[in-house]
């Protein structure tokens, strides 16, 4: 394993090429025509364009942003099963956003003399499903540690208690709610990606992922000797304890970055590093930039089929309900590859 080589540069030429190109044919691919089960093929007026434009770049930032904290997380806890959501962050998510159904217009109504929070909460889930996601990473974070230093399966752990205790909470907020919250609460927690992301919050998104991804792209090497044992790591001059809280904050804010424009969408981060490491190898260097690219493009291809197949499913699916489908088989492939039981 090259650790501090040149970094090959084909491979990653190709990947940014690829998502391109995807990005592209995504803004053609729409429904066909109303009524009809059809998809076409083509551009269409500006005005369809742009909102094409918004849900396929929300697409793009949300996958880049789980296939980088995948690989963040799966170097930190030297877990190949592990992925963004491991740590309670998706249920965080989730109980932010109840606790806006449940109490969001009180909360609206005692901003009412203040402006600038009205404009601040007025997209909606998005803020406090960020909000629910930075508290759980916060929770796990002063759970997970020992001594003071962060250590992977305290973290793991501290991950599933909270995430169970997160569960329990949607369920009492759940019962709080009329049906018809119900209802869109159910769509938020499988992922979903709108047209109607404003500009603001694909901005925010896209900054939080770019200096994630940047503060990513210098642990590389580094994330390649932790590799090894922690006496081997430390041998080699390796820091694990700020490593790991490197890595940590940064896998938390791509993964922010991703519940802020789509909701809690699973298994992409846990597909791509994977895919990558078997066509381009174990190199952290270059798996922290081919991974959310290929991430960016099987997000934007999962959400082009729930957009332009919502007359076959009588409504568009959540977009997670794709990735599922597609993790959930690769995940039990990769239990039985490993012997692993959970």
């Amino acid at each position: 394993m090259k650790t501090f080589g040149p970094l090959p540069a084909k491979g990653i030429v190709l990947a940014a090429l690829l998502t391109l190109l995807i990005f592209a044919l995504c803004l053609a691919i729409g429904p066909g025509a109303p009524g009809q089960q059809s998809i076409s093929l083509g551009f269409p007026g500006w005005d369809i364009l742009q909102l094409r434009l918004t849900r396929v770049a929300a697409a793009a930032i949300a996958g880049g942003a789980l296939g980088l904290a995948g690989v963040l997380l799966q170097g930190l806890l030297r877990n190949p099963l592990a992925d963004p959501f491991v740590l309670g962050i998706s249920s965080g998510s989730t109980v932010g956003v109840m606790i806006w159904i449940v109490f969001g217009d009180v909360l609206l109504h005692s901003f009412a003399g203040q402006p600038w929070l009205m404009s601040f909460f007025s997209d909606g889930q998005s803020i406090p499903a960020l909000a629910g996601a930075l508290a759980a990473t916060l929770l796990v974070f002063l759970l997970g540690r020992r001594k003071g230093i962060l250590e992977p399966m305290t973290l793991i752990l501290s991950g599933v208690v909270i995430s169970t205790i997160g569960g329990a909470l949607v369920m009492l907020l759940n019962n709080m709610v009329p049906y018809g919250a119900r209802a869109d609460i159910l769509s938020y927690m499988f992922g979903y990606i709108s047209e109607g992301t404003s500009r603001t919050l694909l901005l925010t998104a896209s900054i939080a992922l770019g200096l994630a991804w940047a503060g990513a792209l210098t642990l590389g090497g580094a994330m390649n000797i932790a590799s090894f044992s922690d006496a081997e790591a430390h041998s080699l001059g390796i820091k694990l304890s700020s490593l790991r809280l490197s890595a940590f904050a940064l896998a938390a804010l791509a993964t922010a970055a991703s519940i802020t424009v789509a909701g809690p969408i699973g298994f992409v981060g846990l597909i791509c590093p994977h895919l990558c490491r078997g066509i381009f190898g174990p190199d952290h260097r270059q798996l922290l930039i081919t991974s959310p690219l290929l991430a960016a493009i099987f997000l934007m291809l999962a959400d082009t089929f729930v957009r332009s197949t919502g007359a076959w499913f009588n409504g568009e699916l959540p977009v997670g309900v794709i990735t599922a489908l597609c993790g959930g088989p690769f995940f039990l492939y990769l239990l039985q590859r490993r012997r692993i039981w959970m």
